[in-house]
């Protein structure tokens, strides 16, 4: 049975800090994170199968209702169309300062927020990103009983990824969700370090 018990269908939002993903992704691998940029649609679909049995037991349906992507207008617009094609609701984000800083985060966080007392209620939240900046964000879903997801690529701070409830590992996901791999039960419980690691 799986760590979650009780449920037939999980009602998830899902919160993409595009820069960050992406930048990240373009250090590690261009293919990927030019997959991850121009099919949303592949991975997403990718989210909404994994690893179900594995965190709530056989026969029960991930369903994504909300899909939000925060991406800076002027660094990526290329990628835009692909996202809305994906259903997503996409935030500009273009930088407000000479540094270029975005207001992703601050959208980002406000939208959590508002959405635990959306009328759906929403059992996960869904966070593509790596910013060690939500950790408070991540700590006051866990304390409205939410469960929390993350996927951050390359290092991420271990107060971060102690916050969450589960992490996507960042190989799998590239493995599976950016290409044609049959994908599989290869999300890694944040219960300690070690299994963290060792999934």
């Amino acid at each position: 049975m799986g760590r979650f018990a009780g449920f037939e269908e999980v009602y998830s939002a899902l919160y993409v800090d595009f820069d960050n993903i992406y930048t990240r992704f373009l250090e590690m691998d261009p293919d990927a994170a030019r997959a991850f940029g121009t099919m949303p649609h592949r991975w997403v679909k990718w989210l909404e199968i994994h690893a179900l049995r594995m965190l709530y037991g056989d026969g029960v349906r991930r369903r994504i209702l909300k899909r939000m992507c925060y991406l800076n207008p002027q660094r990526y617009q290329e990628f835009r169309y692909h996202f809305i094609r994906g259903a997503f609701q996409v935030v500009d984000c273009p930088p407000l300062t000479n540094q270029g800083k975005t207001s992703t985060d601050i959208h980002l966080v406000m939208d959590c927020m508002d959405d635990l007392s959306h009328s759906t209620r929403f059992d996960e939240f869904i966070i593509l990103s790596g910013d060690a900046d939500f950790t408070p964000l991540l700590i006051r879903l866990q304390e409205h009983a939410r469960r929390t997801l993350v996927l951050s690529v390359g290092y991420s701070s271990p107060a971060y990824t102690a916050a969450a409830s589960w992490r996507i590992r960042e190989d799998w996901f590239i493995q599976q969700a950016l290409t044609e791999e049959r994908p599989s039960d290869g999300m890694a419980s944040l219960g300690s370090a070690d299994s963290a690691q060792n999934w």
